[in-house]
C-alpha cells in the first residue's frame, strides 16, 4: 500500500497464443460523406479486422471542387478473412469508393 495505492498480483493461466494474421495495407478514396470513417470502421469490426493505423485528409476533386476523402489503413486481418471480401464489402458503403488493398 503506497499513498492509498495498493497492488495486488495473482498468478493465471498462461494467455492463449495469437491467432495468426496477415497484415494488409488499405487505401480509400471516395467523396466525402458524415460518417464515413464510422462506417468504415465498423465494417472492418464486423469482419474481425483489426485497425493498427489509420490516417485520413478531404481535399478539393480538381475538375469539380467535390470534397474527396482519402484514408491509408494498416490493417490486421484474421486468416478465415479473404481480400476479396473485405474488398466487395467496402465497395457496398458507396458504389464510387475506390478500394486498394495490399500485402503489407
Amino acid at each position: 500500500d503506497v499513498g492509498g495505492l495498493q497492488v495486488t498480483v495473482h498468478k493465471t493461466a498462461a494467455a492463449p497464443p495469437p491467432v495468426a494474421s496477415r497484415h494488409l495495407r488499405l487505401d480509400l478514396t471516395g467523396q466525402d460523406r458524415a460518417g464515413i470513417v464510422r462506417d468504415v470502421s465498423r465494417l472492418l469490426l464486423e469482419l474481425g479486422v483489426n485497425i493498427e493505423e489509420l490516417e485520413s485528409e478531404v481535399t478539393s476533386a480538381p475538375m469539380s471542387g467535390e470534397h474527396m476523402f482519402h484514408a491509408k489503413l494498416d490493417l490486421r486481418v484474421p486468416p478465415s478473412t479473404s481480400v476479396a471480401t473485405i474488398r466487395t464489402r467496402l465497395e457496398t458503403l458507396a458504389s464510387e469508393l475506390l478500394v486498394d488493398l495490399a500485402e503489407a
